[in-house]
């Protein structure tokens, strides 16, 4: 049910950004659960969720469709295949004149004196006599439900939520959108950002606001939740890309001043080096670092001359071995932020140029959350500006472009394209107890024992592939790391064949396969599993959930467990419930000893960091109190046919964290890899489940140049009714989302909407075949609902299961 309460204030960064990192504002809090142990063999659930909602409602994209339009083509689409039957039947009694050979050719009413048989010649023309009224039914309501549509576009593209939501994704297509683009590339835009919004829960500003859950036991209905409705999210921070951080440490190392005053420190991978005679500059400015002496002082202790240190320390910092105070860890999630304050704790008359840019930088973060549309754009191009000019130039003549093309993020990973994104928390509150809360976990299990299975028997099959390329021996981490480079990774083929066996032969018409009834729910076996489900509720309204029936739909599944502190940002009780993942992960791992891998920051997002040894290769990571291991103690063991993880002065074997690295080499070390089922590849497979748990949806793979039929045809219309024959051709249902190899999201596509069919003609060119898959649940069954409007949503659970 839905009901409202208070909201607290909403909490923005300051105008004038404080030295020191802004504390997340406050939310209601409630008390912090637990998980509760699991017994042998059996998975736990971590009692807290995200919600991860759409920031629009569903009708935002089906007001783009022509409904009477495509219910009229569909129904042309059958008479057609009728006349087109009948016609081959046609007997006529001598031969047609050309006149009457075109109307049977083109499906018209014949004159009553056409030489055909009376029955044959009154079905034909009462049959074709309702294909012309259709015709022109469906004529009429094409152009109805045009103009109806492209005032929709009008006010879609008019609407600033609208259009803060473009600005926030695309800049470029945002200042189409204001110069007033027109014609099939507008509704094509509009019509895919509109898509993007309504159809899809993707953790992404507002308009994919994060919001918690919790299952709690006690309660007596399937749910109790409150909200204000998907327009109020009154929580916002704004981040820098990762590019911009980079920046921001060349400008940090482009200053000598600053770089005599920086306090260097060796990364954790490295072993402690020495000053042996004769060593390089580098190699002995490496060796004396402590974390304690800056550069000039080390300079002092070596005898260097300043300008020396400071090149040679350049240098070991470019080539990853020395991180120094004021680098961000790459765990932190405001590193921006972080900076400041380490700077605030530094002389006034320290770089007045690096404090600067770093103001400047916090000014256009605090203030682009409350920003207008065409103030965020005027934002995102001052942050490229002060990136840009962050570092002087050197007068070299190298290429002038290359650092912007570098800064503006051409080419770069999905969620770190736009120079400045945003985190959000909406005001939802979710309590699920009663039957749904036991079904997410105990009709979910079997599904994720099945996924073990697999994800173990892939771990096996990596080890084998990483032996044979290693053979027997002792090999360093990164001498084994880069032999097996390259190798190439396969997944295991045991659940696939048995899919395939399952539904071989099956009719193109089933639509769900059970498999609790035709496979064996595999024993629990292997080492730990940590992976997160992100699940769907098929349902209009969760108090009508029923225990048991109630399709759990399993979407995204992925190898570690999310619940992070970029997750948790907004909680009131974030740092507790990090804790209490933290121990859970540690109960379920046992005497298991674990190494998370703190890469580079690429992207806006920190790596993950989990309980156990830390090796940080690239980043470093902020908990101070986290047992670091280098890189020179990791070795690999191989007997040819499997290989162990081990460090020297460690007596248990290691393994690795995941974090969705698709290699042989890190999957052969680390925890078994749950992920989305590898589902055989045929033209039809019907929805798969166990029990109420759906593991996937159905789906169809259709040849791209079937789809690209329907960009081919002139005018909506046309369109609508190549879209109906590719439906009645495929078996398809109204709306679907559609997913190409090559592209990394899939598009949402209604096929009674014409600027959605553009968008799958343009996804048809990316590859020779795209796999359709049903909505599930779709508008009508989206629980969440604010007034008459339906929003999508989907809660990301975490499960673990210790070894066995």
């Amino acid at each position: 049910m839905t009901t409202s309460h208070p909201s607290p204030a909403p909490s923005r960064p300051p105008a004038s950004p404080a030295p020191d990192p802004v504390p997340a504002p406050s939310r209601r809090s409630s008390p912090v659960r637990t998980a509760a142990p699991a017994a042998a063999g059996e998975w736990e659930t971590l009692p807290t969720f995200v919600v991860r909602t759409a920031g629009f409602p569903w009708r935002l994209v089906e007001r783009l469709g022509y409904g009477a339009a495509r219910r009229l083509a569909a129904e042309l689409v059958v008479l057609e295949e009728r006349a087109t039957a009948l016609a081959r039947r046609a007997a006529p009694e001598r031969r047609l004149p050309r006149a009457l050979a075109a109307r049977l050719r083109n499906q018209r009413p014949m004159p009553g004196d056409a030489p055909f048989p009376d029955a044959w010649l009154a079905g034909w023309n009462e049959l074709t006599g309702r294909l012309a009224r259709t015709r022109e039914l469906f004529t009429a309501a094409v152009a109805e439900e045009s103009a109806a549509v492209t005032g929709v576009l009008a006010g879609m593209t008019a609407d600033e939520r609208f259009l803060e939501a473009v600005v926030c994704s695309s800049p470029p297509a945002y200042r189409e959108l204001r110069k007033g683009a027109k014609g099939a590339r507008l509704r094509r835009q509009s019509a895919s950002y509109a898509q993007r919004f309504a159809a899809k829960c993707e953790t992404m500003s507002f308009f994919g606001p994060i919001n918690y859950g919790r299952l709690d036991p006690g309660l007596g209905s399937p749910a109790r939740w409150s909200w204000e409705g998907h327009q109020r999210v009154p929580w916002r921070t704004a981040f820098t890309a990762a590019r911009v951080v980079d920046r921001i440490q060349e400008a940090v190392l482009a200053d000598p001043a600053v770089v005599a005053a920086l306090v260097p420190d060796r990364k954790s991978w490295l072993a402690p080096t020495g000053t042996a005679p004769g060593a390089s500059v580098r190699a002995r400015l490496v060796g004396a670092a402590d974390g304690v002496r800056d550069v000039a002082a080390l300079a002092r202790a070596l005898d260097l001359e300043p300008p020396v240190a400071v090149e040679a320390f350049r240098d070991a910092v470019a080539r990853g071995l020395l991180t120094h105070s004021f680098a961000p860890p790459a765990t932190v999630a405001d590193p921006v932020g972080w900076l400041a304050g380490r700077l605030a704790r530094e002389p006034d008359a320290l770089s007045p140029a690096l404090r600067a840019l770093v103001t400047g930088v916090r000014e256009v973060l605090a203030r682009y959350p409350d920003a207008a549309p065409d103030h965020k754009a005027e934002l995102q191009s001052r942050l490229l500006g002060l990136a840009r000019d962050a570092v002087p130039g050197d007068g070299s003549g190298a290429d002038p472009g290359r650092d912007e093309r570098a800064i503006a993020g051409r080419g770069r990973f999905y969620n770190d394209r736009v120079i400045v994104h945003e985190a959000a928390a909406g005001t939802l509150d979710l309590r699920l107890g009663g039957g749904l809360a036991r079904d997410l976990r105990e009709r979910v299990a079997p599904v994720l024992d099945l996924l073990a299975e697999d994800a173990e028997l892939t771990r096996a099959l990596a080890g084998r592939q990483v032996a044979g390329r290693l053979g027997p021996g002792r090999f360093p981490l990164l001498t084994a790391m880069r032999r097996c480079e390259g190798l190439a990774f396969e997944r295991s083929e045991g659940l696939p064949s048995r899919l395939l066996d399952i539904l071989t032969g099956m009719s193109a018409d089933t639509a769900e396969v059970d498999l609790a009834d035709l496979l064996e729910r595999p024993a629990p076996a292997g080492p730990p599993v940590l992976c997160s489900v992100d699940v769907m509720i098929d349902t209009a309204g969760l108090d009508d959930y029923v225990p048991g029936r109630t399709p759990l739909v399993l979407g995204d599944i992925h190898d570690a467990a999310l619940l992070t502190p970029w997750a948790l940002q907004f909680h009131p009780d974030g740092a507790a419930l990090r804790a209490g993942r933290d121990a859970a992960i540690r109960r379920v791992l046992g005497d298991q000893d674990m190494v998370s891998v703190i890469a580079r920051r690429t992207t806006g997002l920190p790596p993950l960091q989990f309980p156990g040894l830390v090796l940080e290769l690239g980043g470093t990571s902020e908990r101070d109190d986290a047992p670091r291991i280098g890189l020179d103690r990791l070795y690999v063991d191989s007997d040819g046919e499997r290989v162990t993880l081990r460090a020297t002065g460690h007596d248990r074997p290691l393994m690795l964290h995941n974090g969705e690295l698709d290699t042989a080499f890190h999957t052969a070390l680390a925890l078994p890899r749950i992920r989305r089922p590898r589902l055989p590849d045929l033209p039809h497979v019907p929805r798969l489940t166990w029990g109420n748990a759906v593991l996937s949806r159905r789906r169809w793979t259709v040849p791209s140049e079937a789809v690209a039929t329907l960009g081919k045809v002139a005018g909506d219309a046309e369109r609508l009714l190549a879209a109906a024959r590719l439906c009645a051709a495929h078996g398809l249902p109204d709306t679907f989302f559609a997913k190409s190899a090559n592209e990394r999201k899939p598009v949402y596509v209604d096929t009674a909407s014409p600027a959605l069919l553009d968008c799958l003609v343009r996804l048809a060119a990316t590859d020779e075949r795209l796999v359709l898959g049903e909505t599930l649940p779709g508008p009508g069954r989206s629980w969440l609902r604010d007034g008459d409007e339906r929003i999508a949503a989907e809660l990301r659970c975490v499960y673990l299961r210790e070894a066995v």
